[in-house]
Protein backbone atom coordinates (compact mmCIF):
# COMPACT_ATOMS: atom_id res chain seq x y z
CA UNK A 1 0.00 0.00 0.00
CA UNK A 2 1.04 3.68 -0.66
CA UNK A 3 2.67 5.24 2.40
CA UNK A 4 0.08 7.12 4.35
CA UNK A 5 0.66 10.36 6.64
CA UNK A 6 -2.01 11.65 9.35
CA UNK A 7 -3.00 14.70 10.12
CA UNK A 8 -6.46 16.47 11.72
CA UNK A 9 -8.89 17.16 9.83
CA UNK A 10 -10.12 20.71 8.56
CA UNK A 11 -13.09 22.45 9.36
CA UNK A 12 -14.47 21.53 6.52
CA UNK A 13 -13.90 17.73 6.27
CA UNK A 14 -15.34 18.52 9.94
CA UNK A 15 -18.32 19.98 8.52
CA UNK A 16 -19.26 16.99 6.23
CA UNK A 17 -17.45 14.40 8.64
CA UNK A 18 -20.24 12.08 8.25
CA UNK A 19 -19.93 11.56 4.34
CA UNK A 20 -16.52 10.92 4.77
CA UNK A 21 -17.26 7.81 7.19
CA UNK A 22 -19.47 6.86 4.97
CA UNK A 23 -16.60 6.61 2.13
CA UNK A 24 -14.43 4.63 4.27
CA UNK A 25 -12.85 1.39 2.63
CA UNK A 26 -14.27 -0.14 5.20
CA UNK A 27 -18.17 0.93 4.53
CA UNK A 28 -20.08 3.61 7.16
CA UNK A 29 -19.69 2.56 10.78
CA UNK A 30 -22.28 4.41 13.43
CA UNK A 31 -19.42 4.31 15.99
CA UNK A 32 -17.55 7.04 14.07
CA UNK A 33 -19.43 9.73 13.23
CA UNK A 34 -20.55 13.17 14.28
CA UNK A 35 -23.38 11.62 16.48
CA UNK A 36 -21.69 9.03 18.00
CA UNK A 37 -18.68 11.65 19.10
CA UNK A 38 -21.58 14.21 20.58
CA UNK A 39 -23.10 11.04 22.89
CA UNK A 40 -19.08 10.37 24.08
CA UNK A 41 -18.56 14.22 24.34
CA UNK A 42 -21.18 14.11 27.04
CA UNK A 43 -19.65 11.67 29.19
CA UNK A 44 -16.20 12.99 29.40
CA UNK A 45 -14.71 11.70 26.44
CA UNK A 46 -12.63 14.61 23.84
CA UNK A 47 -13.48 13.67 20.22
CA UNK A 48 -10.62 13.98 17.63
CA UNK A 49 -11.25 13.92 13.84
CA UNK A 50 -8.31 12.34 12.12
CA UNK A 51 -7.56 12.02 8.28
CA UNK A 52 -5.08 9.48 6.93
CA UNK A 53 -4.22 10.85 3.23
CA UNK A 54 -1.54 9.06 0.89
CA UNK A 55 1.95 10.96 2.06
CA UNK A 56 3.16 14.58 0.96
CA UNK A 57 -0.78 15.62 1.28
CA UNK A 58 -2.17 13.34 -1.72
CA UNK A 59 -5.62 11.50 -1.91
CA UNK A 60 -7.91 11.07 1.01
CA UNK A 61 -7.68 7.06 1.73
CA UNK A 62 -9.64 6.84 5.15
CA UNK A 63 -10.99 8.95 8.08
CA UNK A 64 -11.09 8.19 11.81
CA UNK A 65 -12.96 9.50 14.97
CA UNK A 66 -10.59 9.17 17.86
CA UNK A 67 -11.77 9.84 21.60
CA UNK A 68 -9.74 11.12 23.54
CA UNK A 69 -9.14 10.38 27.61
CA UNK A 70 -7.28 12.40 30.28
CA UNK A 71 -6.31 9.22 32.50
CA UNK A 72 -5.09 10.13 36.32
CA UNK A 73 -1.70 9.35 36.79
CA UNK A 74 -1.15 8.12 33.36
CA UNK A 75 -2.07 10.58 30.48
CA UNK A 76 -4.09 10.80 27.15
CA UNK A 77 -5.58 8.31 25.82
CA UNK A 78 -6.64 7.63 22.73
CA UNK A 79 -9.49 5.28 21.17
CA UNK A 80 -10.54 4.44 17.49
CA UNK A 81 -14.01 2.67 17.75
CA UNK A 82 -13.67 0.53 14.65
CA UNK A 83 -10.76 2.47 13.28
CA UNK A 84 -9.02 2.64 11.27
CA UNK A 85 -11.44 1.85 8.51
CA UNK A 86 -10.01 -0.43 6.56
CA UNK A 87 -10.56 -4.71 5.86
CA UNK A 88 -6.86 -5.80 5.32
CA UNK A 89 -3.75 -6.38 7.35
CA UNK A 90 -1.71 -4.48 5.06
CA UNK A 91 -4.03 -1.33 5.17
CA UNK A 92 -4.11 -1.66 9.10
CA UNK A 93 -0.20 -1.71 8.82
CA UNK A 94 0.55 1.11 7.09
CA UNK A 95 -2.90 3.10 8.90
CA UNK A 96 -0.63 2.07 12.05
CA UNK A 97 3.07 2.94 10.93
CA UNK A 98 0.77 6.48 10.02
CA UNK A 99 -0.63 7.00 13.49
CA UNK A 100 2.47 6.06 15.39
CA UNK A 101 4.43 8.87 13.14
CA UNK A 102 1.41 11.21 14.23
CA UNK A 103 2.08 10.44 18.16
CA UNK A 104 4.85 11.29 17.81
CA UNK A 105 5.19 14.12 16.21
CA UNK A 106 2.01 16.12 17.50
CA UNK A 107 0.38 14.33 20.28
CA UNK A 108 3.29 13.51 22.30
CA UNK A 109 1.16 12.91 25.60
CA UNK A 110 -0.46 10.23 24.56
CA UNK A 111 0.74 6.92 26.02
CA UNK A 112 -1.13 4.44 23.95
CA UNK A 113 -3.95 4.43 21.12
CA UNK A 114 -6.85 1.92 20.99
CA UNK A 115 -7.24 0.55 17.54
CA UNK A 116 -9.71 -1.53 16.45
CA UNK A 117 -10.49 -2.46 13.36
CA UNK A 118 -12.55 -4.65 10.87
CA UNK A 119 -10.58 -7.00 9.78
CA UNK A 120 -12.04 -10.59 10.42
CA UNK A 121 -10.60 -12.81 12.68
CA UNK A 122 -9.08 -15.59 10.81
CA UNK A 123 -6.07 -17.52 11.30
CA UNK A 124 -3.83 -16.11 8.44
CA UNK A 125 -5.08 -12.68 9.22
CA UNK A 126 -3.49 -13.41 12.74
CA UNK A 127 -0.02 -14.82 11.88
CA UNK A 128 0.09 -11.54 9.67
CA UNK A 129 -0.54 -9.38 11.91
CA UNK A 130 1.25 -11.14 14.79
CA UNK A 131 4.52 -12.15 13.46
CA UNK A 132 3.79 -12.15 9.39
CA UNK A 133 4.59 -9.27 6.72
CA UNK A 134 2.31 -6.90 8.40
CA UNK A 135 3.17 -7.20 11.93
CA UNK A 136 1.52 -4.72 14.17
CA UNK A 137 4.03 -6.19 17.43
CA UNK A 138 7.09 -4.90 15.37
CA UNK A 139 5.09 -1.36 15.84
CA UNK A 140 4.70 -1.96 19.52
CA UNK A 141 1.04 -2.64 19.14
CA UNK A 142 -0.42 -5.56 21.99
CA UNK A 143 -4.11 -7.51 20.94
CA UNK A 144 -6.49 -7.07 23.13
CA UNK A 145 -10.14 -8.39 23.35
CA UNK A 146 -12.75 -6.39 21.10
CA UNK A 147 -14.54 -3.36 22.86
CA UNK A 148 -17.45 -3.38 21.11
CA UNK A 149 -20.09 -5.70 20.99
CA UNK A 150 -20.19 -6.51 17.21
CA UNK A 151 -16.35 -7.71 17.53
CA UNK A 152 -18.70 -11.16 17.28
CA UNK A 153 -21.52 -10.42 15.29
CA UNK A 154 -24.38 -11.64 12.31
CA UNK A 155 -24.65 -9.75 8.82
CA UNK A 156 -27.23 -10.02 6.76
CA UNK A 157 -25.75 -9.62 2.92
CA UNK A 158 -29.12 -7.11 2.00
CA UNK A 159 -27.73 -6.09 -1.79
CA UNK A 160 -30.31 -8.71 -3.57
CA UNK A 161 -34.05 -8.30 -4.10
CA UNK A 162 -36.68 -9.25 -2.54
CA UNK A 163 -37.28 -12.96 -3.15
CA UNK A 164 -33.36 -13.48 -2.71
CA UNK A 165 -33.07 -11.96 0.45
CA UNK A 166 -35.96 -13.77 2.12
CA UNK A 167 -34.55 -17.18 0.81
CA UNK A 168 -31.19 -16.37 2.63
CA UNK A 169 -33.15 -16.82 6.04
CA UNK A 170 -33.79 -19.66 8.16
CA UNK A 171 -36.96 -21.50 6.98
CA UNK A 172 -38.67 -20.97 10.48
CA UNK A 173 -37.31 -17.20 9.92
CA UNK A 174 -39.43 -17.05 6.84
CA UNK A 175 -42.43 -18.64 8.03
CA UNK A 176 -42.30 -16.41 10.52
CA UNK A 177 -42.93 -13.80 8.73
CA UNK A 178 -45.45 -15.35 6.16
CA UNK A 179 -47.24 -15.81 9.68
CA UNK A 180 -47.54 -12.18 10.44
CA UNK A 181 -47.72 -11.21 6.96
CA UNK A 182 -51.61 -13.03 6.60
CA UNK A 183 -52.37 -11.99 9.92
CA UNK A 184 -52.48 -8.45 8.36
CA UNK A 185 -49.16 -6.87 10.88
CA UNK A 186 -48.69 -3.35 9.50
CA UNK A 187 -45.54 -1.85 11.01
CA UNK A 188 -45.01 2.01 11.78
CA UNK A 189 -42.62 4.82 12.05
CA UNK A 190 -42.27 6.86 14.81
CA UNK A 191 -40.81 10.18 15.27
CA UNK A 192 -38.11 10.76 17.74
CA UNK A 193 -39.75 12.13 20.49
CA UNK A 194 -39.51 12.11 24.14
CA UNK A 195 -42.95 9.42 23.90
CA UNK A 196 -41.01 7.28 21.73
CA UNK A 197 -38.21 7.14 24.03
CA UNK A 198 -40.44 6.22 26.48
CA UNK A 199 -41.71 3.67 25.10
CA UNK A 200 -38.30 2.47 23.71
CA UNK A 201 -36.93 2.14 27.41
CA UNK A 202 -39.95 0.03 28.46
CA UNK A 203 -39.71 -2.31 25.69
CA UNK A 204 -35.82 -3.00 26.17
CA UNK A 205 -36.32 -3.78 29.86
CA UNK A 206 -38.69 -6.50 28.51
CA UNK A 207 -36.36 -8.48 26.11
CA UNK A 208 -36.39 -12.28 26.91
CA UNK A 209 -39.45 -11.53 29.36
CA UNK A 210 -37.43 -9.13 30.90
CA UNK A 211 -35.08 -11.77 31.93
CA UNK A 212 -32.64 -11.71 29.04
CA UNK A 213 -28.65 -11.22 30.19
CA UNK A 214 -28.06 -7.28 28.59
CA UNK A 215 -25.99 -4.23 29.09
CA UNK A 216 -28.51 -1.56 28.98
CA UNK A 217 -27.26 1.94 29.20
CA UNK A 218 -28.62 4.88 31.18
CA UNK A 219 -31.91 6.23 29.58
CA UNK A 220 -29.80 9.74 29.66
CA UNK A 221 -27.01 8.17 27.47
CA UNK A 222 -29.31 6.71 25.08
CA UNK A 223 -31.83 9.24 24.66
CA UNK A 224 -28.69 11.29 23.70
CA UNK A 225 -27.58 8.86 21.30
CA UNK A 226 -31.23 8.74 19.71
CA UNK A 227 -31.37 12.38 19.26
CA UNK A 228 -28.16 12.85 18.21
CA UNK A 229 -28.57 10.23 14.95
CA UNK A 230 -31.91 11.06 14.45
CA UNK A 231 -31.28 14.17 13.86
CA UNK A 232 -28.51 13.83 11.89
CA UNK A 233 -31.11 11.74 9.40
CA UNK A 234 -29.06 8.55 10.14
CA UNK A 235 -31.71 7.08 12.88
CA UNK A 236 -34.95 5.29 12.57
CA UNK A 237 -37.73 4.18 15.03
CA UNK A 238 -40.12 1.63 13.66
CA UNK A 239 -42.33 -0.76 15.65
CA UNK A 240 -45.74 -2.64 15.95
CA UNK A 241 -48.55 -1.38 17.82
CA UNK A 242 -50.88 -3.52 19.36
CA UNK A 243 -54.44 -1.44 20.74
CA UNK A 244 -52.91 1.86 20.37
CA UNK A 245 -49.35 1.20 21.80
CA UNK A 246 -46.22 -0.32 20.67
CA UNK A 247 -45.99 -3.83 21.75
CA UNK A 248 -42.25 -4.52 19.25
CA UNK A 249 -40.48 -1.33 18.29
CA UNK A 250 -36.56 -1.21 16.98
CA UNK A 251 -34.19 1.23 16.44
CA UNK A 252 -31.92 1.47 13.04
CA UNK A 253 -29.03 3.19 11.31
CA UNK A 254 -27.68 3.78 8.35
CA UNK A 255 -24.75 5.10 7.22
CA UNK A 256 -23.57 4.87 3.83
CA UNK A 257 -23.40 1.02 2.65
CA UNK A 258 -24.19 -0.13 6.17
CA UNK A 259 -27.41 -0.84 8.19
CA UNK A 260 -27.25 -1.69 11.44
CA UNK A 261 -30.28 -2.69 13.99
CA UNK A 262 -28.73 -0.85 17.15
CA UNK A 263 -31.52 -1.48 19.53
CA UNK A 264 -35.45 -3.01 20.24
CA UNK A 265 -37.96 -4.93 22.41
CA UNK A 266 -40.86 -6.25 22.78
CA UNK A 267 -43.84 -7.28 25.24
CA UNK A 268 -44.60 -11.01 24.95
CA UNK A 269 -47.58 -11.01 25.67
CA UNK A 270 -49.27 -8.37 23.41
CA UNK A 271 -47.44 -10.15 20.87
CA UNK A 272 -48.26 -12.32 17.71
CA UNK A 273 -45.93 -14.75 16.05
CA UNK A 274 -43.67 -13.62 13.69
CA UNK A 275 -43.54 -9.72 14.77
CA UNK A 276 -40.37 -9.06 15.54
CA UNK A 277 -39.22 -11.06 12.22
CA UNK A 278 -41.45 -9.21 10.33
CA UNK A 279 -39.97 -5.74 11.55
CA UNK A 280 -36.54 -6.93 10.75
CA UNK A 281 -37.41 -7.75 7.93
CA UNK A 282 -39.08 -4.53 7.13
CA UNK A 283 -36.19 -3.00 8.02
CA UNK A 284 -33.75 -4.74 6.01
CA UNK A 285 -35.63 -3.92 2.78
CA UNK A 286 -36.24 -0.12 3.65
CA UNK A 287 -32.17 0.25 4.60
CA UNK A 288 -31.60 -1.75 1.16
CA UNK A 289 -33.52 0.69 -0.55
CA UNK A 290 -32.15 3.64 0.92
CA UNK A 291 -28.75 2.51 -0.43
CA UNK A 292 -27.33 -0.52 2.49
CA UNK A 293 -25.61 -3.37 1.11
CA UNK A 294 -25.23 -4.79 4.14
CA UNK A 295 -27.44 -4.85 7.58
CA UNK A 296 -25.27 -5.75 11.16
CA UNK A 297 -27.63 -7.53 13.33
CA UNK A 298 -25.16 -5.79 15.88
CA UNK A 299 -23.57 -8.57 18.38
CA UNK A 300 -23.55 -12.23 18.88
CA UNK A 301 -21.86 -14.63 20.64
CA UNK A 302 -18.22 -15.76 19.16
CA UNK A 303 -18.77 -19.50 17.42
CA UNK A 304 -17.06 -21.16 20.28
CA UNK A 305 -19.62 -19.93 23.02
CA UNK A 306 -22.99 -19.85 20.78
CA UNK A 307 -24.05 -22.28 23.67
CA UNK A 308 -22.90 -20.57 26.76
CA UNK A 309 -25.85 -18.83 28.79
CA UNK A 310 -23.50 -16.37 30.59
CA UNK A 311 -22.50 -14.80 27.66
CA UNK A 312 -23.63 -11.01 27.22
CA UNK A 313 -26.71 -10.99 24.69
CA UNK A 314 -26.93 -15.27 24.07
CA UNK A 315 -30.58 -15.43 24.38
CA UNK A 316 -30.42 -12.94 21.30
CA UNK A 317 -28.59 -15.06 19.11
CA UNK A 318 -30.89 -17.21 17.42
CA UNK A 319 -33.65 -14.98 16.62
CA UNK A 320 -30.65 -12.96 14.70
CA UNK A 321 -28.79 -16.03 13.39
CA UNK A 322 -32.03 -17.15 11.53
CA UNK A 323 -31.70 -13.93 9.28
CA UNK A 324 -27.75 -14.30 9.04
CA UNK A 325 -27.16 -17.87 9.27
CA UNK A 326 -23.50 -17.17 10.70
CA UNK A 327 -21.19 -15.78 12.88
CA UNK A 328 -18.98 -13.20 11.51
CA UNK A 329 -15.90 -12.76 13.70
CA UNK A 330 -13.09 -9.80 14.03
CA UNK A 331 -9.74 -9.44 14.75
CA UNK A 332 -10.13 -7.52 18.03
CA UNK A 333 -8.03 -4.62 19.47
CA UNK A 334 -4.51 -3.95 19.36
CA UNK A 335 -3.11 -1.59 21.96
CA UNK A 336 -0.23 0.78 20.53
CA UNK A 337 2.11 1.59 22.55
CA UNK A 338 4.03 4.99 22.58
CA UNK A 339 4.80 4.97 26.35
CA UNK A 340 5.64 2.08 27.74
CA UNK A 341 6.41 3.13 31.56
CA UNK A 342 2.67 5.04 31.14
CA UNK A 343 0.91 1.93 29.87
CA UNK A 344 2.24 -0.23 32.52
CA UNK A 345 0.55 1.85 35.03
CA UNK A 346 -2.63 2.00 32.57
CA UNK A 347 -2.93 -2.15 32.81
CA UNK A 348 -1.68 -1.83 36.56
CA UNK A 349 -4.34 0.23 37.89
CA UNK A 350 -5.33 3.65 35.24
CA UNK A 351 -7.81 1.36 33.03
CA UNK A 352 -9.69 -0.05 36.63
CA UNK A 353 -9.66 3.27 38.57
CA UNK A 354 -10.49 5.35 35.01
CA UNK A 355 -13.76 2.53 35.02
CA UNK A 356 -14.82 3.62 38.70
CA UNK A 357 -14.58 7.03 38.00
CA UNK A 358 -16.41 7.00 34.82
CA UNK A 359 -19.29 4.70 36.29
CA UNK A 360 -19.35 7.59 39.27
CA UNK A 361 -19.81 10.78 37.34
CA UNK A 362 -22.11 9.66 34.58
CA UNK A 363 -24.08 6.81 35.80
CA UNK A 364 -22.82 4.71 32.68
CA UNK A 365 -21.94 1.06 32.51
CA UNK A 366 -18.76 1.50 31.17
CA UNK A 367 -15.95 4.07 30.11
CA UNK A 368 -16.59 2.71 25.90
Amino acid sequence: MTSLQARYASPAEIDRWDDLVAANPSGGDFLQVRGFATTKAAVGWTPRYLVFEEAGGGRVVSVSLVLERRIPTVGDYWYLPHGPAVRTTADLRAHAEALRDFLRDRARGVFAATLEPLVEDTEENRTRLDSGEHSLAALGARWRDGIQINTSTAIVDVDRDDDELLASFHKKCRNMISRATRDGVEIREYPATPETFAHMHRLMRLVGGGKAKLDLRSQAYTERFWRAFSDAGLGRFFGIDVDGAPAVMAYTIRVGERAFYKDGGSERPRTTPGMSNLLQWHMMRVQRDAGAKSYDLVGVPPRDRLDDPEYLNHSLAPFKLSFAREVTEFIGAYDLVMRPGAYSRWQRYGLRLAQRLHRGRYDDTGMY
